[in-house]
């Protein structure tokens, strides 16, 4: 089963171009990298968490987000990585510090940790990493 990119929502237009990239990523990944299928996925920590949302902010944070989460994980070990962590950025776009403070804790217990800027690039990481034994 493969996934088209024309399957994306109709609001596509309205997402950023940070999502946008994420998106065609998870596709190249899902038709290309099927063992990736169920064990990448995202975290949906974008969600604002202030003001007029305050109170479902306080809500999301009891369920368990945490700021600075990546936003593709993927739950497959090789080499000596228990999973990979994936943060999509788009033209000069930087890692938030809460980001930065999620990359040093993942990486010191056994996470590799990327940083993403184009289609190419997350399909070359992940056929580097996956290649490894």
């Amino acid at each position: 089963m493969t996934i088209e990119s024309g399957e994306q929502p109709k609001n596509t237009r309205r997402r950023s171009p940070e999502m946008r990239l994420q998106a065609k990523c998870f596709i190249r990944a899902w038709n290309e990298f099927p063992i990736t299928r169920r064990l990448l996925f995202h975290v949906a920590n974008e969600l604002d968490m202030s003001g007029d949302n305050a109170i479902k902010g306080a809500i999301r944070r009891s369920e368990g987000i945490i700021k600075g989460v990546s936003d593709l994980i993927l739950l497959i070990p090789r080499g000596c990585y228990h999973g990979l962590m994936i943060e999509m950025k788009w033209g000069d776009n930087t890692q938030s510090k809460h980001q930065k403070e999620w990359q040093a804790l993942v990486e010191s217990q056994g996470y590799r940790y990327e940083v993403i800027y184009t289609e190419d690039d997350f399909v070359a990481l992940l056929a580097e990493y996956l290649a490894e034994k």
